[in-house]
């Protein structure tokens, strides 16, 4: 779509799976909750026990838990965005897929929160997912299938939901769910807060780690599959230059073969003009030999006059054209196929006349090879 300057672009197929998964993403809370992943029931049992092992499990619950749910609208909001190029007289605007993704990820959390009447944060992890979309929109994947780029947001959501459950990041506006709060409070009531920094801490470093290097792998494949790509094109340029200039030297080489039988059948032509000059030669049937000799030698002469000059034509009826096409064809095997009906024997040609008989015995040729007896 284009309006005013602007070239819209769109997947159709990406746009339909992308909105799919964020649907998937809002209604996800009816089926993924705490009371599924016993996040609650892990924490209470971590008071009751005074331990900071179960804290652990509970932290990581509710890890799992906001990653699993919020996979599919992450997800989804990735894959609109990378459905969407919009260009402004042939120039991609940048960013424009961080923006869709800074557009979409708030209205599916309101969306949640009207929904499903629960405080769904739309913390500082999200704004990192979201950012990382813009950047990985600098980044060349244009040759990487899009499950490839999605893993890298997988990897880094489930890094950056552990941001949430450390004490000390509440500060910076980590954690403000109703969720996060209680396993941070009871984390202080057990005298588990190092523990969680460290678990928390440690998890955010691998998997964030692990995104990153993934998308150095991902972006080294993609320089790997472009530089293949201009090498197998440069590859084919030159297989095809190589070609022409073959091409050329052999029509150069056949030109220089068929300049040089002129010289022989000059001379041959020049003989039997002399021979036919002497006294022993007017016999009626010695001349009537030597003028069909002369004349088959004029016509070799014409034939490699038209081989050398492809733009030498002659004028002559149609029926002598074709006439002269069935001489040369009277003894290959599809001969007696060929039917033929001209009803302009006399409208006059300007042709090559050997190069149009060449390409005609080649049309008659390839038909018959191509054909089985029975299908004429």
């Amino acid at each position: 779509m284009i309006i005013k300057g602007f070239s819209i672009r769109s997947d159709k197929r990406n746009l339909i799976t992308g909105t799919f998964l964020i649907i998937i993403g809002i209604i996800a809370p009816f089926f993924i909750n705490v009371h599924n992943f016993r996040t609650y029931d892990l924490l209470y049992r971590s008071i009751d026990n005074d331990d900071t092992g179960l804290l652990v499990l509970s932290a990581l619950s509710l890890v799992l838990l906001n990653s699993i749910r919020g996979l599919p609208h992450y997800l989804g909001t990735f894959i609109v965005a990378e459905s969407f190029s919009i260009e402004y007289k042939d120039h991609t605007l940048p960013h424009v897929k961080g923006l869709i993704g800074l557009v979409i990820i708030p209205l599916v959390y309101s969306s949640i929160n009207a929904f499903h009447n629960i405080k769904y944060d739309l913390g500082v992890p999200a704004f990192i997912v979201i950012f990382a979309i813009m950047y990985l929109e600098k980044m060349d994947f244009s040759k990487i299938n899009i499950i490839k780029k999605a893993f890298i947001i997988i990897l880094l959501l489930f890094g950056v939901q552990w941001l949430d459950i450390i004490p000390e990041l509440s500060l910076f506006k980590f954690g403000r769910g109703e969720t996060s709060q209680d396993i941070k409070s009871i984390a202080t009531i057990i005298n588990g807060t190092e523990i969680l920094t460290i678990f928390g801490g440690l998890f955010f470093f691998i998997f964030t780690f692990c995104s990153i290097l993934v998308a150095k792998l991902i972006k080294d494949e993609n320089t790997i599959l472009v530089a293949t790509e201009i090498n197998k094109k440069v590859e084919n340029e030159l297989y095809e230059a190589r070609m022409n200039a073959l091409q050329a030297r052999y029509y150069t080489e056949l030109k220089n073969l068929v300049h040089d039988l002129k010289t022989p059948l000059a001379s041959s032509i020049a003989l039997i003009s002399i021979i036919k000059m002497m006294d022993k030669c007017s016999e009626p049937i010695i001349k009537g030999y030597l003028d069909r000799i002369e004349l088959s030698l004029d016509n070799q002469d014409e034939m490699i006059s038209e081989i050398l000059y492809k733009d030498k034509t002659i004028t002559l009826t149609s029926g002598e054209l074709f006439n002269y096409i069935f001489s040369h064809i009277s003894h290959l095997p599809f001969a007696s196929k060929v039917i033929y009906k001209n009803e302009s024997k006399a409208s006059l040609l300007n042709v090559n006349k050997i190069r149009f008989t060449r390409a005609i015995i080649n049309i008659l040729d390839n038909s018959y090879n191509a054909l089985n007896d029975e299908e004429g």
